[in-house]
């Protein structure tokens, strides 16, 4: 009898504990932080802001599903298009030790500067948006690799095109910084290896607003084309005061650089006919077409021509992180011995951290707008340029 008695006072303090005690709680995920690094601010901000979007859309997307293993963190700093303020940014993330990885810098000057520093603390780099040659193959690192084309491959592109329309003398007004001055030697050895000609090239500053005394001298040379090497502020300043100095009927052409919505709405009409050597079709594949509409549907900002780099460098981070844990050692190696599908492509690195697809793509400015030479009305003979004439 008294066994029984202690069964049942047993059997009741179990079934009182269990309803006391509920179901078990999921066990809460462990929280990671990533980086992101770009012009927030100043002449360049919007790509900057368009790139931190697309980054941002990227981390939400992969959240939203609900099987990602971590809750993720974005810290994001500005560079400014500024090397110091770059330095200072970079410093930040990558001494960081609840940071793993980052995605970097849209203008070369400051991913030159920056890279050493990502090395030393052995943190991923990823850079989204810089195209100067040396920031992958100018060292011997591990941590870095590149989304987007080289501006080796950007200057093949742009000589192809002028060589296509027999605008073989040129004049180069190039900004001196190293983003403009690799910019002008590249596209000077693609043009004259296609039997075209420098005829001189000019110097300007980064800020500089007054271009009177450079295109009066571009105007005693008698150019068919003026390329620009740098980045938008400075090119539109170019091309408003080239056409008021009567360049009118030369060709206009710029690297990536110049490839912001930003160009359009400052030159206005003036952008009509202008040339960009740039980067990837967003609209040529359908993985292209489903991130500029989840991007749109979230976003007023444009996503500017990087946009789809960022968003992938989000999944490349994304990836190593879950296959590997929150550890920056594995993190580097799982980036750099493995290849990702992007929305730019299947992104596969060389022997140095440079991914060889992606796209670039010659664009005219039409209406204000970039518009795919194939694609322009231009191309379809719609449109004529002033050369033509």
């Amino acid at each position: 009898m008294v066994k029984k008695i202690l069964l049942v006072l047993i059997t009741i303090l179990i079934v009182a504990s269990l309803v006391g005690c509920g179901p078990a709680k999921p066990a809460e995920k462990q929280t990671v932080k990533i980086g992101f690094i770009g012009p927030l601010s100043g002449g360049n901000a919007a790509v900057g802001i368009g790139a931190k979007n697309s980054f941002q859309l990227k981390v939400d997307e992969v959240l939203a599903a609900g099987d990602y293993p971590y809750n993720i963190e974005v810290v994001y700093e500005d560079d400014a298009s500024d090397p110091a303020t770059g330095v200072a940014a970079a410093t930040k993330i990558a001494s960081d030790p609840d940071i793993v990885a980052a995605a970097t810098h849209w203008n070369s000057p400051v991913g030159l500067a920056t890279v050493d520093i990502f090395h030393k603390y052995g943190m991923a780099q990823i850079f989204w948006g810089t195209i100067h040659r040396d920031i992958i193959y100018g060292n011997d690192y591990k941590e870095p690799v590149r989304v987007i084309p080289t501006s080796e491959q950007s200057m093949e592109l742009a000589a192809e095109y002028a060589k296509k329309f027999g605008i073989m003398d040129w004049v180069i007004v190039n900004d001196t910084t190293d983003y403009g001055t690799k910019i002008r030697d590249e596209f000077t050895a693609a043009i004259e290896k296609r039997g075209g000609k420098i005829l001189e090239a000019i110097g300007v500053t980064v800020g500089q607003q007054d271009f009177a005394a450079v295109l009066s001298r571009v105007g005693e040379l008698d150019p068919q084309g003026i390329f620009y090497a740098g980045v938008t502020t400075e090119a539109a300043g170019v091309r408003i005061q080239s056409m008021k100095a009567g360049l009118t009927d030369v060709m206009f052409m710029g690297p990536p650089g110049i490839q912001s919505d930003t160009f359009g709405e400052i030159v206005l009409g003036d952008a009509e006919g202008t040339f960009c050597s740039g980067t990837f079709d967003v609209n040529s594949t359908p993985e292209g077409i489903a991130f500029v509409e989840a991007y749109n549907a979230k976003y007023t900002d444009p996503f500017e021509q990087n946009g789809p780099y960022a968003y992938d460098s989000a999944a490349i981070i994304l990836d190593a992180l879950k296959a590997v844990g929150p550890d920056k050692a594995k993190i580097v190696d799982y980036i750099l011995g493995n290849t990702f599908k992007g929305v730019i492509g299947d992104i596969q690195w060389d022997e140095y951290g440079q991914n060889g697809v992606g796209g670039l793509t010659m664009y005219v400015n039409q209406d204000q707008k970039w518009v795919k030479y194939e694609d322009s009305e231009y191309a379809s003979g719609v449109r004529t340029f002033p050369w033509d004439k």
